[in-house]
């Protein structure tokens, strides 16, 4: 049986009130995408039996896939398993291979399984066991038999994944996602073209052309703060020859962007800078000032970045500008903080100071106070200084004080993309 759509629904009232982000739709709104399975709706639903009950009903009466996450755990508020048994007519059995997984689990950690824990052992009755190497609820997959007047042998999919991402993703991709590709007609292929410094309304017109005459591959426009990004997906039906008509479009929008582009796939602009790094044998320092350190923090979040990163100044306040970057007091006195010279002075002393390959300075006006007419809110300076010299380059930017930092974070990033590219 082919599957022609599908529906997500996240169980846990920790996500209704917002206190945990909800990551499990997108990654498997992806996954489904990349399977051909048309991804209908995406539905979070707290830990309420009867309420989770007629979901799960709604769901199978007008998709051939429903996907549900969370809710496989060993407390009492842990009801996903049970209820979606209910709705599929089924009864719960112990599953010893399970049982053992599960105490296994346990052992490794050199710890007494709870008693509770038996509970995760309870699976439906003849559902098709998917293991958790990552933590101790299995997960399950099982049909449901919903007839309609058009198709009385109509047959829902139920897959049942545990709630924590790093658990449910890994039995998904492992698990799951086999089962899954022998029941679709089609699959995707998907390329992500991701821009910086050029904005989503000016990037769709330089393709416009492409976009209009778009049947196969379908190219989509996404914006996101400071940058942008398209989607090229090439739909393949089973049995058809798979040819290539990504290349030829990706081909064009290299040469109409240019070096706006700086990745196709899945690399955010950090690990692309870090990368070039890694690639060439440099070192980076940062000098933040109006940033904090947020390029810092950004950038350390890559693993391995202490093979390229060797620190950072964040130089708030001017006498830490003076006194320990050696910004001069004629240039803090006459042009101020926020100046091109002031910039060029932070990125040279903190590359002396640090003794690294490249040094990337931030100054700026995040607002909401703080701007002159000469220097409103949003102004930033930037500059990179290396072995061949200092470059700094002005930035206006818009919205709020969080937005102006994050995106100055990001020119931080492109301006080592540019220099190492």
């Amino acid at each position: 049986m082919s599957i022609k759509s599908a529906e997500i629904i996240c169980v846990g009232t920790e996500l209704l009130m917002g206190q945990t982000l909800n990551t499990n739709s997108r990654f498997l709104a992806r996954e489904l995408a990349s399977l051909g399975i048309p991804s209908y709706r995406q539905i979070v639903v707290g830990d309420n039996y009867d309420r989770l009950y007629e979901q799960i009903k709604e769901s199978a009466g007008r998709s051939d896939l429903v996907i549900l996450t969370g809710g496989l755990g060993p407390t009492t508020d842990d009801i996903t398993m049970g209820v979606a048994a209910d709705v599929a007519g089924k009864e719960l059995v112990f599953d010893e291979e399970s049982f053992n997984n599960i105490t296994e689990y346990f052992r490794r950690l050199f710890r007494n399984m709870p008693k509770n824990n038996r509970k995760q052992a309870m699976l439906p009755e003849g559902a098709t066991i998917l293991k958790n190497n990552n933590g101790t609820a299995p997960g399950a997959m099982f049909e449901y038999s919903c007839p309609t007047t058009e198709d009385p042998d109509r047959v829902v999919h139920f897959v049942l994944l545990p709630g924590p991402p790093s658990e449910m993703s890994l039995m998904f991709t492992n698990e799951a996602r086999p089962i899954l590709e022998k029941m679709s007609d089609s699959k995707f292929i998907t390329k992500f073209v991701h821009l910086f410094g050029i904005g989503e309304s000016a990037a769709a017109e330089r393709i416009s052309d492409l976009i209009d005459a778009q049947t196969n591959p379908t190219i989509a426009p996404y914006a996101s703060e400071g940058e942008c990004m398209f989607r090229v997906t090439q739909r393949v039906d089973n049995g058809e020859e798979e040819k290539d008509l990504i290349t030829p479009i990706l081909d064009v929008m290299k040469e109409r962007f240019g070096q706006c582009i700086y990745e196709i796939g899945d690399r955010p602009l950090k690990q692309v800078a870090y990368d070039l790094l890694l690639e060439k044998n440099k070192t980076v320092c940062f000098a933040e000032s109006c940033t904090a350190g947020m390029v810092s923090s950004e950038f350390v979040d890559i693993p391995g970045a202490s093979q390229v990163f060797m620190g950072s100044v964040v130089s708030y306040g001017n006498k830490v500008k003076t006194n320990l970057l050696g910004v001069s007091d004629d240039v803090l006195e006459n042009l101020g903080a926020v100046s091109r010279e002031c910039a060029q002075e932070m990125a040279e002393g903190a590359r002396k100071l640090l003794g690294t390959d490249i040094a990337v300075s931030i100054t700026g006006i995040a607002g909401p106070t703080g701007e002159s007419a000469a220097k409103p809110v949003g102004l930033v300076y930037l500059a990179i200084a290396d072995e061949k010299g200092t470059d700094v380059i002005e930035v206006h930017l818009s919205g709020n004080r969080s937005r102006v930092r994050h995106v100055a974070v990001l020119h931080a990033f492109n301006l080592i993309r540019m220099r190492l590219s």
